[in-house]
């Protein structure tokens, strides 16, 4: 799956068709060297890694303005392992535009520039393998320093499922398998007052919104805080690949957009779509 950065712009680009407001917000294979670690939270630094595509959003102005973000090691163990982020007994995060992060500079941060402001979607997909059980394992949306969504393993369920930070959470009837690779796509939609999640999609799924889509897990969420940034973490040890984070269902639900288009796939993301 580490291909996805080569194609990522036509991938999209055939599963926009027919969807107007669809956008890449940004995207990493993490095609790293081996035992790179992220920085430190909140501390700029030029050897930081600041690679994939996007994660340059104006989400303001609708622009992407060429300036990249870089991850952040919230705690613990974080580290790049035969092209994949490790996480184990820590987490790593990655605002979704420039280096500039939080909130209290002027003129405004580029975090702030960045932020869903309590309103529209943002996806989330991510290959994930769990290879020892921690306890949970996920990725979660934030709001500047606070995580408010989760998509994972909440704390051990041993299930799929998503979770409003300290609140409730729905679980789903798929088991958590170790040392197997998973794909998971996941929408904070505060259009709809909705958490979704679909485990490993396929051609056949879709989103429209609330009572229009094949998402396996929903959770009402009625949150009115911004949303800044992803993050990826875990207690025990998890492998992560192929991260996109979009403003459509289709771009985010892709792992392999070079396979999709080579096969001919791509567009059966939008096959159900509303006419």
């Amino acid at each position: 799956m580490k291909r996805l950065l080569v194609l990522l712009s036509v991938g999209v680009a055939v599963l926009g068709v027919g969807s107007v407001h669809a956008e890449l917000v940004g995207s990493d294979s993490f095609d790293y060297a081996d035992g790179a670690f992220v920085n430190q939270y909140n501390v700029e630094d030029a050897t930081g890694l600041t690679g994939g595509q996007g994660w340059d959003w104006d989400n303001i102005n609708q622009v992407h303005t060429g300036t990249v973000s870089d991850w952040d090691c919230l705690w613990g163990n974080t580290y790049i392992e035969n092209g994949s982020l490790i996480t184990d007994n820590g987490g790593a995060l990655r605002q979704y535009n420039g280096p500039s992060e939080l909130w209290h500079e002027n003129p405004e941060t580029d975090e702030r520039i960045g932020a869903f402001r309590a309103n529209g979607a943002v996806y989330y997909g991510v290959t994930v393998t769990p290879l020892t059980d921690g306890g949970w394992f996920g990725i979660s949306g934030y709001d500047f320093p606070d995580e408010r969504v989760f998509a994972g393993m909440p704390w051990q369920s041993g299930l799929w499922g998503v979770e409003v930070s300290g609140g409730d959470k729905a679980l789903s009837a798929f088991p958590v398998e170790y040392n197997k690779a998973s794909r998971i796509v996941s929408v904070l939609d505060f259009d709809g007052d909705q958490l979704r999640l679909w485990f490993n999609p396929d051609q056949n799924d879709y989103d429209n919104g609330v009572g229009d889509n094949t998402s396996d897990i929903q959770l009402a969420y009625v949150g009115t805080n911004w949303n800044t940034a992803v993050r990826l973490a875990s207690g025990g040890k998890t492998q992560w690949d192929d991260l996109v984070v979009a403003t459509d269902f289709a771009t985010a639900a892709v792992p392999e957009p070079t396979t999709l288009a080579l096969l001919g796939l791509s567009g059966l993301f939008l096959a159900r779509r509303k006419k």
